[in-house]
């Protein structure tokens, strides 16, 4: 399974633009095969401050990994969130982008 960056105050789940393996550029939430991945990607964008706030390592299946790409429609104005067991989208503040 999955791992991806959560922010525990807000539930946003860390989207940010890819490639995926047809080197075709899309918006979505980036995911790590390992948890040690993860942790050191968050470590480093938080201190390079692409980050703020308390993000931590979430492991989830993959079918939710997928749902929320598709709730994100490859568009950086939506934000997904993640919460009891359940994801949410919402348009993100115009002075967020």
């Amino acid at each position: 399974m999955p791992y991806v960056l959560h922010n525990q105050s807000s539930g946003e789940l860390h989207a940010c633009m890819q490639v995926n393996h047809y080197d075709l550029g899309y918006y979505g939430v980036k995911a790590w095969e390992t948890k040690e991945q993860a942790e050191a990607e968050c470590a480093d964008l938080l201190r390079e401050g692409h980050l703020t706030g308390d993000w931590q390592v979430l492991q989830v299946e993959e079918q939710t990994l997928k749902l929320s790409n598709v709730k994100l429609k490859n568009n950086p104005a939506y934000v997904v969130f993640w919460s009891d067991q359940s994801l949410r989208v919402s348009r993100r503040e115009t002075n967020e982008l």
